[in-house]
């Protein structure tokens, strides 16, 4: 004769092989109801059974069995490392310099020293130069720029050098100026306030100029002294860009796994690609070969 008095204990039943668990429950509730009052069933029925599966199936958590752990979305889905080349399509006729040497310009004596290249559009093995490549968006848990590393822009016979350049938001970019001449360093930012000062001949120590907001594109910079000067800038808020080399090679490390877009901007033709996916595998094997033909770089 069961004791009712325990009706209200859970009964533990080990799954024999084959039974299913509709089986082991019904075998459960007609343990806790035999000699102890009437059968309790349907919606009513509150099982106080304990599921103890056999070796053939996996233990359950009421089993207290480890639980797996996920590591950090970095550890889980790696990095990777981009790289590419822009590829020239077509023929090209290198430009011509924008002066000669000795040319009749303002302050010849020190911007005419040497002749001055045309950088609008540079073709090298068949690559382009100075095309931004850059995320559209920065993702999760995008690294600190370190604020103490300063970047230097320089003016150095009337050319900005380098001619592109990537500033992290928050950076200090020390304006140079390795002339014999006053240079008016004027940036013409859409978001970020503009900078606008004159260097003084041979300053060493330069102007500081900080980025506060990310732009979108790249903005031009300017001297006010001299008109042919031009130089691009794109202040970023994370490290996931690039400016293609003189024969149009890049690369972008640490990107996270996954499916990205890439902006990619030259200063001829604007933007080219608002939106190119690439998809980054762990490791360093990702490549892409970007194609831009003359006539795209005719804004």
């Amino acid at each position: 004769m069961m004791d009712c008095s325990r009706k209200s204990a859970a009964v533990l039943i080990r799954r024999p092989a084959g039974a299913t668990l509709s089986m082991m429950m019904m075998g459960g509730l007609m343990l806790a109801n035999a000699g102890c009052g009437p059968l309790v069933s349907g919606a009513n029925f509150k099982p106080a059974v304990v599921y103890k599966p056999g070796t053939t199936a996996p233990v359950s958590a009421e089993a207290d069995s480890p639980e797996s752990e996920v590591g950090p979305t970095e550890s889980a889905g790696g990095t990777g490392t981009l790289r590419g080349k822009i590829v020239f399509d077509g023929p090209f006729t290198p430009l011509p310099p924008l002066y000669a040497k000795g040319g009749d310009v303002k302050d010849a004596a020190v911007c005419a020293a040497v002749e001055a290249p045309n950088e609008s559009v540079l073709v090298k093995d068949g690559g382009l130069a100075n095309v931004f490549i850059y995320l559209r968006k920065a993702p999760k848990g995008v690294p600190k720029v370190d604020l103490d590393a300063t970047v230097e822009f320089d003016q150095k016979n009337c050319i900005f050098k380098p001619h592109a350049m990537l500033v992290r938001v928050g950076q200090t970019v020390k304006v140079l100026n390795s002339d014999a001449v006053a240079h008016n360093t004027h940036t013409n930012g859409v978001k970020t306030t503009s900078f606008n000062t004159i260097v003084n001949p041979n300053d060493s120590v330069g102007a500081r100029l900080v980025y506060k907001q990310a732009e979108q594109e790249p903005i031009s910079v300017v001297c006010d002294i001299h008109a042919w000067m031009r130089a691009y800038h794109l202040p970023i808020d994370h490290p996931y860009a690039a400016i293609s080399a003189e024969d149009g090679t890049f690369e972008i490390k640490d990107l996270p796994a996954g499916k990205h877009e890439f902006k990619i901007w030259h200063e001829a033709g604007g933007m080219l690609d608002k939106a190119h996916v690439v998809t980054i595998k762990p490791g360093d094997d990702n490549e892409l070969t970007f194609k831009v033909t003359p006539s795209q770089l005719v804004k």
